[in-house]
């Protein structure tokens, strides 16, 4: 069985909300072969389903709130998929809002592994709201909204200047374009071509 990477094949997809993170990661992966989207709270919800689960109470408490989970249960939801997948195929995993606060990134870094890097999607606050507002989510409600993005500002910050510091490279990425010209961009950055 060949060995796994020194660098796992997951690059960190982070931005404020709005910047477009699902949607960037899950175009990519529709298109693009080898690239796949992963979804931090689809982890989550797994590991709840789990049986014999340690962490149910947990992240069913916390999922449905939004509130972040703990460093402890986060990295160990992640070794286990890690664990779980044959890095080794040539695939690049995606993931998606992860992670969240410097306690998170330094816990993956030194408790999972190495990533292979991150993208940081920057965007004007103007779109991230029109982005909102055609979403219509419930945690998009202009007071939610603005409680992530302070969050975002206060505790992914400072994580991505972690990565950036510590851990690889970190591409500022603008992702104020939408539709194939945004896509266009972050595949650029990711270092892929065109969809096959």
């Amino acid at each position: 069985m060949p060995n796994k990477p020194n660098r796992l094949p997951i690059v960190f997809v982070l931005g404020p909300p709005g910047a477009g993170k699902s949607y960037l990661c899950q175009k990519t992966a529709e298109k693009v072969p080898g690239m796949v989207h992963v979804v931090m709270s689809d982890l989550l919800r797994a590991e709840a389903q789990r049986p014999g689960s340690r962490w149910a109470e947990e992240i069913n408490q916390k999922l449905p709130t939004g509130a972040l989970v703990g460093v402890e249960l986060s990295t160990a939801v992640l070794r286990r998929f890690v664990d779980e997948l044959p890095l080794w195929e040539g695939k690049t995993y995606l993931l998606d809002g992860f992670p969240r606060n410097l306690e998170q990134a330094m816990g993956f870094d030194m408790q999972v592994g190495r990533a292979r890097g991150t993208i940081s999607l920057i965007c004007s606050p103007q779109i991230m709201e029109e982005r909102r507002a055609k979403r219509a989510r419930s945690d998009d409600r202009s007071e939610i909204a603005e409680a992530r993005y302070q969050g975002y500002l206060n505790e992914t910050v400072p994580a991505i200047a972690f990565l950036e510091h510590y851990c690889h490279e970190v591409k500022q990425v603008s992702s104020n374009k939408d539709g194939e010209e945004g896509w266009r961009i972050f595949r650029l950055a990711l270092g892929v071509g065109r969809e096959q």
